[in-house]
């Protein structure tokens, strides 16, 4: 029996070496403690520790009782340090731990985030999962707190594995490490140089006009491309088009004409496509056994086809914009910033060309699937949808960056869709030091993931969680609009759509600026109203299930 625990012990530390992992002794550790938890114990599926009865044993000895605790000098009991193996969870099986479950079809990949929201109920604020680590899920509120307001210098994340094989296996193409999965001094280096431009503030500014311009654009094209009674059929390949016209305008600073021409080619189609499902198969990549790792499993064939024909279809967007680009403009020129990522020193070429790929994918998704949740959630009141048109009301052409900033109802919709229907799920860390949470103790370098969709539904951190109020956003004037009363909801630090800190997504401030203006512009002319229901689906990022239909109506 030794010599098999030995040999088990053995396979399973070389299986962790050939898998990433910026803290490998941590994993051993972690790994050696997982074995002699399994020695001593037998774990039920709701993961406190049971007996063996007289039926499964060939002896009816039975095993000596615990020793007692030792007293202290003053005779009372030390308490028991519970460590990360008594955290509750699903039975954990050697190998496979707990993605057994999605084996057995007990879950489904793409309703993940629906199966947090159970273990939740099942297991309380905290949960333990393993896959060739252990994952430690946080569903209360004061620990995602502690763990996302950390005052690192360099916050780690655990990287999206499939990306790093696949770029690893294109050196031609890509550098040694990318904005996605760098950690420390290198990813500070890559986030610094990369993204200064969509950050700036007064970029960001001279921008407005131009997105002005893309939105009513993309008013006309709904005009023309909805049926007799008003309906979009298939309201995400629209969507599409306006993320790509924005994102390309701002870093590329060129219009593509993907709203204005019939330029919604195959090439172009099949890049939406390919990016939707670049990220179902990364999502997919983080549960099964992984053997995408070590051999070209279907998922991983896949994915490199879904990245290829991105990085195929976006470098040749970025070298035609590069050929026709005037090295001279102006540094407030919104044009200048992909110019300013070509010509930034101490990066390789590489790099910067997958930088902007990065830029310009990530865009797309993100503000496809948000705008999509966010006219859902506005659906269901036309009031709502009344008042978002009255705030624009006096703006008869351009509207202004003074009234994006005093578009306060508007602002509390966008802000009350990130609660209730984000596109990021979950924020996962690695803990860079030893934690206290929910009366655990968990040892630096372990797997975190702070499952902020989960606290956002949750009554103990919004008054009736369930329901679409932007309200409870808004702030009381008096008629000198002074503040006079904030609402605030205890649950307000987990809304975070875009991560928090300086791992916060570069592009949140563009996405605040194409939502608020896209849901002006489509409020100042029509009244909108689902014709399907909504349907999510973790796709790595949560994602409604296509096609959508949406009746646009004249607003009258």
């Amino acid at each position: 029996m030794s010599v098999t625990i030995v040999l088990f012990y053995t396979f399973v530390t070389l299986f962790m070496f050939l898998s990433y992992n910026p803290k490998p002794k941590k994993i051993i550790e972690s790994m050696r403690s997982f074995l002699l938890h399994l020695l001593h114990q037998h774990n039920g599926d709701d993961g406190r520790p049971t007996t063996a009865t007289g039926t499964g044993c060939s002896s009816n000895i039975q095993p000596p009782p615990p020793p007692p605790p030792s007293p202290t000098e003053s005779g009372e009991c030390l308490p028991k340090v519970k460590s990360i193996w008594d955290i509750p969870g699903p039975r954990r099986l050697p190998l496979i731990g707990t993605k057994w479950r999605y084996f057995l079809g007990r879950q489904r990949y793409a309703k993940v985030h629906e199966t947090f929201m159970e273990m939740h109920r099942r297991y309380g604020p905290i949960m333990l999962d393993v896959d060739t680590v252990p994952i430690v899920n946080l569903f209360d509120r004061v620990d995602m707190e502690k763990v996302l307001k950390y005052p690192s210098r360099f916050p780690f994340r655990p990287p999206t594995e499939i990306v790093e094989v696949y770029r690893s296996s294109r050196p031609d193409r890509f550098g040694v490490t990318n904005l996605i999965n760098a950690q420390g001094e290198k990813w500070h280096e890559l986030r610094t140089k990369l993204t200064t431009g969509i950050t700036s503030r007064r970029i960001l500014q001279s921008f407005i006009p131009s997105v002005n311009e893309i939105c009513d654009d993309f008013v006309d094209l709904v005009r023309r491309q909805r049926a007799d009674d008003g309906t979009i059929r298939n309201f995400q390949d629209i969507a599409n088009s306006v993320g790509l016209e924005i994102i390309c305008c701002l870093v590329l600073g060129r219009r593509m004409g993907y709203l204005t021409t019939n330029r919604q080619n195959e090439k172009f189609l099949r890049l939406a496509e390919a990016v939707k499902e670049s990220f179902v198969y990364i999502g997919e990549s983080y549960y099964g056994l992984k053997l995408w790792k070590y051999v070209p499993t279907r998922l991983y064939r896949n994915f490199v086809r879904c990245e290829e024909i991105i990085y195929d279809t976006i470098a040749e967007i970025v070298y035609v914009a590069l050929e026709e680009e005037q090295l001279n403009c102006p540094d407030n020129d919104v044009k200048h910033i992909f110019i300013s990522i070509l010509q930034t020193e101490g990066l390789d070429t590489k790099e910067k060309i997958s930088g902007i790929i990065d830029l310009i994918t990530s865009a797309i998704e993100t503000l496809s699937n948000t705008l999509s949740f966010l006219l859902h959630n506005l659906s269901q009141t036309v009031e709502y949808q009344r008042e978002i048109a009255q705030e624009f009301s006096h703006c008869v052409q351009n509207i202004t960056n003074e009234d994006l900033v005093n578009a306060r109802f508007t602002k509390a919709c966008i802000q009350e869709s990130y609660r209730i229907s984000p596109t990021t799920p979950c924020l996962a860390r690695i803990l860079e030091e030893d934690f206290q949470l929910s009366g655990y103790h968990l040892q630096a370098g372990t797997l975190v993931l702070c499952h902020t969709r989960v606290a956002c539904q949750s009554e103990d951190n919004f008054h009736r969680a369930d329901r679409f109020l932007p309200e409870r956003w808004l702030e009381q004037r008096d008629e000198n609009h002074n503040v006079v009363n904030k609402r605030p909801e205890l649950g307000a630090s987990v809304v975070l759509p875009f991560g928090i800190g300086r791992r916060m997504c570069p592009g949140q401030k563009v996405i605040d600026i194409e939502l608020t203006l896209l849901v002006a512009k489509i409020f100042q002319n029509f009244e909108i109203e689902y014709r399907s229901p909504l349907d999510t689906q973790f796709q790595f990022l949560l994602a409604p299930r296509t096609p959508i239909e949406i009746r646009f109506r004249d607003r009258t």
